[in-house]
Parts: structure tokens; C-alpha cells; sequence
């Protein structure tokens, strides 16, 4: 994935023409020819980057490879021992890298080393008088790795960043092991999740017979990996049985043992042990999401709620009450993210946020607003509170890997921590939507007579608008009592700090593509004479033919939960993905499916007697199954919300011979809607 990091001397194409960044002065930006003598241009940074004539130097190469619509990730190609090894050398290195930028006068490099590797030199010794020889002697005391090694890890990261900038970490892959051809009887064992057979926790590198590799991963995941916490004798036992009902040789106790310590240790005691053993393993750093933010995207924080407002569908029957996820800028209070559906908390729902938060938003060319949201680009931290959809290896791979960010957590059990998300959840409750028809306030003491259903008049496309509006012309731009004196409100607060960090890494437009590709889940699968299978559908491209004697070699997937007609595929020995279409069920009848609507269709179809477990499902079968599905929630649609919001959950266009909702010839115009937020607003901080 490749990020943009606008500085000083950056150079840049602006309008086909040469540049380079001579200052910068937030909100607005000089660039100067760099071929000739000439005044710097003045340019708002914005305007800057969203320009179709605008590129960053490092992008030039990637133009080339989107014209071949391929798309590369190397850190997916390595195995989890060269990943580990990886993230070590990058540990020991990083600093060491930030101290070369603290030389340059990188403010936030000194931030950085101040609050991760302070350790190293104590308290008593400036950062700014140590050299790089004191702090390869402290690192090679601290990881008991040589100076020597220490320092060929950094020459193979500066090279690496050379040839393709901020990606130099792709220099400390290790070269163990290149010449290795995967061998004719080597097989892969993957332990899944017991209640959640897609998500593969380990696998297991073995050698025997392909017979013995269901009965192992049976009895690992349903007889070991759970709290009844059996020994591993008796698991052996179990697997001896399981061997002799299928006329196998049992195995030796010693081999089983050997595959026993090859299972992590967090993931054995997080199964077998429950939530008091497992919260040793979280990584939490205490108090994190407590300390100030020192600039601009230092600190955000995510966080879900449901609004307190009913909704309506595209023709005047009530859903309920959305899901909205928001990200908050400590530092500047600013609105990083925003995502609102029926879908509830999950990894999925994370993920869509992130990528709002990440990307430029537009907010002026979709919605019309005053200013444009200013708030996008890449964080330094990301703190989250402890729920399933947060601490899942989904949610750390996007923020760790892609982003390359750091994950954070609030203590367990101490809402205190995650006070500034709840104040602005808060606030846009009673700033705005208890002012809007349809809410349903806080407390349904203070509802009244009022009846909420009855005055709703809000789709989800309207309350996404209103509140885009109200963010980007009003919050943004309103006094903040938590906020200093001089610099009370976010837009202020941010440019400000804009001077002392400068602008946020970002993602250009034509680097979205596959930023998204990125942030995708992924799983292992196999490419057989049928193509790739996953989730009951068979994707498959005849370019890929020789691929299928592979049999046991398994490739990485990354796949869309919101469309299952297609999947990307990573080819072997690369770090390439390429798209392939759905083959069986055909990908046109599956273009636009997403995978709740597909499990409800599955599901009738078990109702109805006409699939098994592991059929693959007909086009026949999938329009039938869509239809009765269809019928089903129109007839339960008036009757209750909870058909309203599958409905919506599964992008259905239900039509239905209703009327619409009888509203008031002087129902208000969004604008008058946030006038009088505007004021009510201003009247509560008097």
C-alpha cells in the first residue's frame, strides 16, 4: 500500500508540471518549480491533493502497475516465522530510525521516542545529546543481538526505502530458507475457531498421512480448545480411539506431544482458561487512552452507539435505530470517522469506518457543506475499548498492519478512559438529534407523550447528510471547553497543530483501489480443478489452471463480506492479487450479495430440504431461495422492524403498496434543521 507524506523539499507534479513543497504554513501550502527560479505558488493543502493533476513523486511507479490492474502486499507472502522475525528487526531498529529524525528536528519523532523507548536511556539523559553509537550499545543489551547485526538490519532498511520509499521494512525480510520447494508428503493442519470454522487460529506443519489430518483437527479444536481443560494425555487418547474406529494405526504419543508445543501458548490458555487467564495477553497499555494527545492524529478513538433516533425506509415504514461508529481526534476533537447502517458492531463495521476516517472525504462535493471535511489520513494510535468486534487478530491486522498504526486498548471495566468519544456522542444527541422528529432522547422519561415513532421522517441517506453537515459546518467550528483558551475550537485547534507535526500521511486517489484490497479480511484456501471455495461458492479463472496439481499448498484469499461475487487471489512465489469472479453459483447472480443476505438464503434452503451442508448452491436454487426470502420479509415488513432492518441489512428494495408517510407540508429543509441546532446549541453553552 502506498502512503503519501507531504514535507519540506517533497517533490511533487502539480498541473504536468515539476514542483517541490518550499513550505509549509496550515491550512495552506508553497510549492516552487524545481527546474527553474521562481516564486513559490500558495495553495490550500486540500485543494492541493484532491487536484486529478496532482501526484507525489513515489506514486509515478505505481501508475504503471494499475494499468496491469494487479495489486501487491509482500508481508501476506511471508510465513508467521520470517512475520516474527520481521517485526523483531523492525522493533530494534525503530529507534534508531526515529533518532535520526530527531537530529533533523522531527518533533513528532521525538514524541514517538519519548513515549515508546524512554526506558533505554532513563530519565536523567537528554535525547538530544545521545549519538547512534550509545543507543546501539543500549539495543544490543536490551534484545542481546550484536551491534554488527543491529546495524546491517539498519543498512538493509535504508537500502529497501531507496528503492521503494516507506516500505523499507520490506528489507528485514529474512533470506532463510529461500531455496525451499514445499515437499511431496508436507501438509498443512489449520486449527479454526470451534464456534467459528472460518477463522483459522494456527496451523500445523506435518508429514503423516492425509487420513490422520481431520481426526487431529476434530478432536484440537472441540476437545482441547475449550474450558472443560483436558490433559493432553487424555487428548491423546481421545485421538488414539478416533485412529482405531478408522482403521489407523494410532500414533505415537511423542509426535502428538511435539505438535501440542507447537500450539502458542495465548491461544491454548485464551480457550482453555477463559477471560481472567486471557487478559494477561491483552495488549493494553494502562491509562493510554488517558494521556493527551501532543498533535494532530497522535490519538484517535473509535467507539459504537446506536443513535437515539427512529428511521424510516425509502417509504415511510419505521426500521428502529441505526448503529453509528465515530473515531475522535484527541488532540483537536475533530470527527476522524464516521459509519452508520442497521449492520451492529463488528470487525466489518471497523474496518468500513477506518476506511472513512482514512480516505479524503468530499463532504463538500456529496453533501453540498460550507467547508469540507477536513479531518482524513492515517493515525499514530488508535485506542478501542475491549468489545469482540475491537479486540479481534481482524481489527489488529488493519490497524498494525495496514495502517501501521498502533492499537491501544481502555482498561477493562473503566469507561472513564473513553470519556472524549462519549462526550461527543453525547453532544451530537442533544446538539442534534433530540432536536430532529423521530428521536427518541435519551431517557424515555424525557420522551413524554411524545410519540417517536409516529413523528419519524428520517431515512438513513438523510441522517448520514445532517450529520456530515452538522460535523462539517457546525462541530468543527464550535468552542470546546476542553479545548485551550487560544485555539477553543477543532479547526483552529487542528491547523495549529498542523505547524508542529505538519500534515497527516494520507492515501492518493490512485492508490484507494487498493488500499481497500488491503484492508480486507483473508483467509487460506486451496486451488483444486473446481477453483477456490469459500463460503459454499466456487471462485475460479482458467488462467489459473496451473495452479491446481498444487494440492496441498494453500493461497491467501481476501474476499468483500459486502459482495461475494468475486474473491482476490495471491499468486504463488508473489506478492501480486488478482480478481477472480464467482463461478459457480455465476457471479451475476451473486453481483451485490452480501454474506447475511447469502446465509439467510442458505438457510431456506435447509428449511426447504433442497441443500445439504457442502452443497454448492445453483442459480436456480439461489433465485429461488432469493425470492422466498423477498416474500417472506414483505409480508412481515409493516408487522414488525425487525424484518425492516434485515431488509436493510441485506440492501433489499422492498415494494410495497403503501402509501408514504403523511408529513407535514412545512417539514423543515435540512439547512433549517441545523439552524436550529445551530442555535439550541449556542444557547446551551451561554
Amino acid at each position: 500500500m502506498k502512503i503519501t507524506t507531504l514535507k519540506v523539499n517533497t517533490p511533487i507534479i502539480y498541473c504536468g508540471l515539476k514542483y517541490i513543497v518550499y513550505s509549509i504554513e496550515p491550512p495552506k501550502i508553497s510549492i516552487v518549480r524545481s527546474e527553474r527560479n521562481c516564486s513559490p505558488i500558495e495553495i490550500s493543502f486540500y485543494d492541493l491533493i484532491v487536484d486529478p493533476s496532482f501526484e507525489a513523486s513515489e506514486s509515478l511507479l505505481k501508475k504503471i502497475d494499475k494499468e496491469e490492474e494487479v495489486y501487491f502486499s509482500v508481508l501476506d507472502n511471508l510465513d508467521e516465522k520470517k512475520r516474527e522475525k520481521l517485526s523483531k528487526r523492525l522493533k530494534i531498529i525503530k529507534p534508531l530510525l526515529l533518532l535520526e529524525k530527531i537530529k533533523q528536528g522531527d518533533w513528532v519523532s521525538l514524541v514517538d521516542f519519548k513515549e515508546n523507548y524512554k526506558y533505554l536511556i532513563g530519565d536523567e539523559k537528554e535525547i538530544e545529546s545521545i549519538n547512534q553509537e550509545q543507543i546501539l550499545s543500549l539495543l544490543e543489551k536490551e534484545f542481546s543481538v550484536s551491534k554488527r547485526s543491529i546495524q546491517r538490519y539498519l543498512s538493509q532498511y535504508k537500502d529497501m526505502d531507496l528503492v521503494k520509499p516507506n516500505e523499507g521494512e520490506l528489507g528485514l525480510i529474512s533470506k532463510e530458507g529461500e531455496g525451499y520447494k514445499y515437499r511431496e508428503d508436507n501438509k498443512i493442519i489449520e486449527i479454526c475457531h470451534p464456534k467459528n470454522p472460518e477463522l483459522i487460529l494456527h496451523t500445523l506443519n506435518t508429514r503423516l498421512k492425509s487420513e490422520y489430518i481431520p481426526i487431529i483437527k476434530e478432536v484440537f479444536e472441540k476437545d482441547f480448545l475449550n474450558l472443560h481443560k483436558k490433559s493432553k494425555k487424555k487428548i491423546i487418547d481421545v485421538i488414539t480411539i478416533k485412529c482405531v474406529q478408522n482403521n489407523l494405526e494410532p500414533l505415537k504419543e511423542i509426535t502428538l506431544y511435539k505438535m501440542f508445543d507447537r500450539i502458542p501458548k495465548k491461544l491454548t490458555d485464551t480457550f482453555r482458561y477463559g477471560a481472567k487467564v486471557s487478559e494477561q495477553y491483552l495488549d493494553v497499555n494502562r491509562g493510554y487512552a488517558n494521556e493527551e494527545a501532543l498533535y494532530p492524529f497522535h490519538i484517535v478513538e473509535i467507539d459504537h452507539t446506536k443513535l437515539d433516533l427512529d428511521i424510516l425506509d425509502n417509504i415511510g415504514n419505521v426500521v428502529g435505530r441505526p448503529w453509528v461508529t465515530l473515531g475522535i481526534d484527541l488532540y483537536t476533537r475533530m470527527v476522524w470517522c464516521m459509519h452508520i447502517s442497521f449492520e451492529p458492531p463488528s470487525a466489518n463495521k471497523v474496518r468500513k469506518a477506518v476506511e472513512q476516517g482514512v480516505l479524503i472525504k468530499n463532504s463538500r462535493g456529496r453533501y453540498g457543506t460550507l467547508k469540507e471535511w477536513e479531518s482524513f489520513g492515517i493515525p499514530k494510535n488508535i485506542v478501542l475499548d475491549n468489545g469482540v468486534e475491537f479486540d479481534n487478530a481482524e481489527t489488529k491486522r488493519i490497524i498494525n498492519e495496514v495502517l501501521k498504526s498502533n492499537v491501544r486498548y481502555r482498561p477493562i471495566a473503566t469507561p472513564r478512559y473513553g470519556g472524549t468519544i462519549e462526550r461527543l456522542f453525547k453532544t451530537l444527541n442533544s446538539k442534534l438529534i433530540h432536536q430532529l422528529k423521530g428521536t427518541r432522547k435519551s431517557n424515555i422519561n424525557d420522551l413524554g407523550e411524545y410519540d417517536a415513532e409516529k413523528e419519524a421522517m428520517l431515512t438513513l441517506d438523510d441522517i448520514n447528510e445532517i450529520l456530515t453537515r452538522f460535523i462539517t459546518d457546525i462541530y468543527h467550528y464550535e468552542e470546546h471547553k476542553g479545548l485551550p483558551l487560544e485555539s477553543n475550537t477543532p479547526m483552529v485547534r487542528y491547523y495549529e497543530g498542523l505547524k508542529l507535526s505538519g500534515f497527516p500521511d494520507f492515501i492518493e486517489e490512485q492508490n484507494i483501489e487498493e488500499f481497500k484490497i488491503d484492508l480486507l479480511p483473508k483467509a487460506l484456501k486451496p486451488y483444486t480443478r473446481d477453483g477456490v471455495r469459500l463460503g459454499n461458492v466456487l471462485y475460479r479463472d482458467s488462467s489459473l489452471s496451473y495452479l491446481i496439481n498444487k494440492r496441498e499448498v494453500k493461497y491467501i484469499v481476501k474476499y468483500d463480506i459486502d459482495d461475494i461475487s468475486y474473491i482476490y487471489l495471491k499468486l504463488p512465489d508473489s506478492a501480486q492479487y488478482i480478481k477472480i469472479y464467482a463461478s459457480n453459483p455465476d457471479s451475476e447472480v451473486l453481483k451485490g450479495i452480501n454474506k447475511f443476505s447469502y446465509k439467510l438464503m442458505r438457510n431456506i434452503l435447509k428449511e426447504e430440504g433442497r441443500q445439504k451442508r457442502l452443497q454448492i448452491i445453483s442459480e436456480q436454487e439461489i433465485i429461488f431461495a432469493k425470492t422466498m426470502l423477498e416474500k417472506d420479509i414483505q409480508q412481515k415488513y409493516k408487522k414488525g422492524r425487525k424484518s425492516r432492518q434485515i431488509a436493510a441489512r441485506m440492501n433489499l428494495e422492498v415494494d410495497i403498496n403503501v402509501s408514504l408517510q403523511s408529513k407535514d407540508q412545512n417539514t423543515p429543509s435540512y439547512q433549517e434543521i441545523l439552524e436550529k441546532a445551530r442555535s439550541v446549541y449556542k444557547k446551551n453553552e451561554v
